[in-house]
């Protein structure tokens, strides 16, 4: 790669780090604008990247969305890259009519019941999984959360749990189930006596590291098949789905389930009325009044 575009790299990663992006997200967005360098390079034989033309950079992500396979989605967080890119770095103005967003399907995620969650949570027998796993459920916190929990963060006198600078980049708290607390306190007796509210509450293999996400995504998958349930399009993301789903189909209404989830916008939340027509919960056909 040409030493100035390495620099322009630098200078996009700096900017990326100095608005507080998470160092996973800068590390992503950075992997994406090199992937527009070195198409650059190989295709326009060392061009400049000010003098790219927008009908360049249509063919870039043309290549992406026909050769790489990318979907719309993906594609279309290349295109918020180099529009920053442009912007930050190149500071040349970004015209979205010459380079718009892609549409993209959307599609209803795959949801376990009630009953496929609860058998899948009496299939584990280590206290620290069957925890992890529960209070995901029952919580509805996403994995990210539940890693960087502190012992401290459990609230039982108020049956919540304290959920530090979320998704959203706020503080919330979160739903403490009766039956998750117990199955806390069970494999806290049995596996991490001595624990205090300053560590965390699932730590991690190496010393003062909290527990991985490819950890609990490894024993999802591994339950998913023990239970019989692999095939069904489920990931880990779907317990916090099943949690919206199953507390809309008992009758709690899309503002508390918002609240509860953490969701930014109700928009993120209506999911779930679809979700709920297709489980048989929900208005009725006005062709069967009476």
């Amino acid at each position: 790669m040409l030493e100035s575009n390495i620099a322009l790299i630098e200078k996009h990663k700096d900017i990326l780090s100095f608005r507080d992006l998470a160092p996973g997200t800068v590390a992503t967005y950075v992997s994406y604008l090199k992937t527009y360098i070195e198409w650059v390079e190989e295709h326009l034989t060392n061009r400049p990247l000010s003098s790219v033309t927008w009908e360049e950079i249509r063919s870039f992500l043309r290549w992406l969305k026909d050769v790489r396979k990318l979907n719309p989605r993906t594609v279309n967080v290349h295109i918020s890259q180099l529009r920053d890119f442009f912007y930050y770095v190149l500071h040349k103005d970004w015209d979205k009519r010459e380079v718009p967003f892609l549409h993209f399907d959307q599609f209803l995620p795959a949801v376990p019941t009630r009953e496929q969650v609860i058998a899948l949570i009496d299939s584990i027998s280590n206290p620290k999984h069957k925890a992890e796993i529960a209070l995901l459920y029952s919580s509805g916190i996403r994995v990210s959360e539940l890693c960087r929990l502190h012992c401290g963060d459990i609230h039982r006198s108020k049956n919540c749990i304290y959920i530090s600078r979320s998704k959203n980049r706020s503080d919330r708290y979160a739903i403490l189930s009766d039956k998750a607390y117990d199955l806390l306190v069970s494999y806290v007796r049995t596996c991490y006596r001595g624990a205090k509210p300053e560590d965390w509450l699932f730590p991690g293999q190496k010393a003062e590291c909290h527990i991985c996400e490819q950890t609990v995504y490894n024993v999802f998958i591994h339950q998913l098949e023990t239970c019989g349930l692999s095939g069904n399009g489920f990931n880990l993301h779907s317990l916090r789905h099943a949690f919206g789903l199953h507390l809309y189909e008992s009758g709690a209404d899309l503002f508390a389930i918002k609240e509860a989830m953490g969701h930014k916008s109700l928009s993120s939340t209506e999911v779930y009325l679809a979700l709920g027509i297709g489980n048989g919960r929900s208005v009725k056909s006005p062709y069967d009044f009476d």
